[in-house]
Order: C-alpha cells, then structure tokens, then sequence
C-alpha cells in the first residue's frame, strides 16, 4: 500500500522542521501534526506532548482535513483472503524498519476478531513490549475500568495501537517507522472489519482523521469519517486521565465518561 508522493512529500517537509516537544513559544504559531505529536507512552502510557497539547493548539477548521482518499488506501482494498495470523506472521518478520532489532516483543493487538468496536491507540509501551499485549499498564487498567463502567468487555472488542513495536527509550518514532507499520493496521481493520474505531489519544486522532484536524480536546466525543471510511469517536488516551485524575464536572475523566456513554449507545444500535 503507497502513499500518494505530494503527501509523502509534504510530511517528509514537516518531518525536516525543528521539532518544539520542549518549546511552548507563542500558542498561536504551535503547529499540530502527526509527526510533532507522535510520542510514545512512557512507563504509565503517557506522552509528554500531551502537555503541550492540551496547552497550546492551533484548530484548524475540519473542512481543511486532507481527502481521505490522498493520505492512504482504504481498508477495504486489503487482499479479502487476509486473515489476522497472517497479518501477525508477516509483521513479525517485518524489518522494514530498525525496531524489529530492539523491540523484545511485538505488540499486535488482541481481542474479538469479528469485534464491531475497535480501539487504536499510538504506540507500546513498556509494559506493551515486555508482555506483548497492548494496553496492559496503569493506562490499560484505567481503559478497563472504564470499559467495564460502560458495560463493555474487552474480550468483546479490539485493541491495537498504530506503531506494532516499541521504539528504545520511547523516542519518537520516525517517519518511515509510521509508513512501515501503516499497513499492518489497515490490513487489520479489513480483516476485523469493525462498524465503528475509538480513537485513543491525539496521534490516533491526527493519524486517522487527518493532520490538520482539530486537537483531542475540540473534538473528543464526536463522530467522523475516518481514512478507512468507518465511523471513528476521538477519546482522551487513558494515560491522561491517569495523570489528571479529578472526577468533578468538566473535567478530562468526567467528559470521557459521557463520551464512552454515546459510544456505547452507537455501540449497542449496531450489534
């Protein structure tokens, strides 16, 4: 699966600019992207952009987001003989990037291979790598409370992260890292073929939507079209909530608690 070169192009121009993960400056001129936000989880799944996120963030009207048809080719156009062993056998002999040689275990994903609710956060963390499953530290159990609170089980959906390995010491990943493991996640979502994606976090956000489309916390809670043509909900990464842990009215954990509420209700009108 290619990307369109002007985009390639155009991310590679964005990817060449000096980074700001340490440089607030002027709100105003902060440019949110894919590559600037893709940070990967720490020990308790956070990442440290998130600070700045949530800080200091240029909206961009959503009618700018790029055409879903320039960024990548749609799940749909997957082989349909594809099948989730396969897809997981092809990515563990992948070595279409470095990681390969310092990750200590690829993270997949894991859930209901039929599952009509999927989640895709950004990226393992340690505890990811060490144990192979996604979403398993304090921010995995935070995501089970919550998906328990709702009434889900997580045996009932799938979880998975965009990045399938763990970069060393959690540095950012790299372009050509993100357009490696693009198509291990595309071929998951073709093969699961869910009815609806949660998106955990900004980097999910920002990969699925589109880089230019407003920040995490503008459009947590709503519906869009997705780069896969599925109906997709933004929801704040769990590690966030674990690191602003208020329960009191307008606060990150209580405005994710009526998000996963509309989410359920899709949910339950579909299945």
């Amino acid at each position: 699966m290619e990307m369109n070169p002007r985009i390639l192009q155009m991310m590679k121009m964005k990817m060449s600019k000096k980074g700001s993960r340490d440089k607030r400056g002027d709100d105003s001129d902060l440019i949110v992207d894919l590559f600037s936000v893709l940070t990967i989880p720490g020990k308790l799944g956070a990442h440290e952009i998130n600070d700045v996120l949530f800080e200091a963030e240029t909206v961009r009207e959503q009618s700018s987001c790029m055409p879903v048809e320039e960024r990548f080719a749609p799940a749909e156009t997957c082989d349909s003989a594809d099948s989730l062993e396969k897809i997981k056998s092809d990515a563990l002999v992948c070595t279409a990037c470095e990681l390969y040689e310092t990750r200590t275990n690829l993270v997949f994903g894991e859930g209901n291979p039929h599952a009509k609710l999927m989640f895709i956060g950004e990226a393992p963390g340690a505890e990811e790598d060490s144990t192979g499953r996604p979403f398993v530290g304090r921010a995995g159990k935070h995501l089970d409370k919550i998906l328990i609170s709702a009434g889900f089980k997580r045996e009932e959906v799938y979880i998975t992260n965009i990045l399938k390995s763990r970069p060393p010491e959690n540095r950012t990943p790299s372009f050509e890292e993100m357009k490696a493991c693009t198509p291990f996640l595309s071929r998951q979502i073709a093969v699961i073929k869910p009815k609806v994606i949660a998106l955990l976090g900004n980097t999910a956000l920002k990969f699925v939507i589109g880089p230019d489309s407003p920040g995490i916390t503008k459009i947590h809670g709503q519906w869009f079209d997705s780069l896969f043509g599925i109906p997709c909900m933004p929801l704040y990464h769990p590690s966030y909530l674990v690191r602003n842990n208020s329960r009191q009215p307008g606060s990150p954990n209580w405005q994710m608690w009526q998000d996963i509420q509309a989410l359920k209700k899709r949910y339950d009108e579909i299945a």
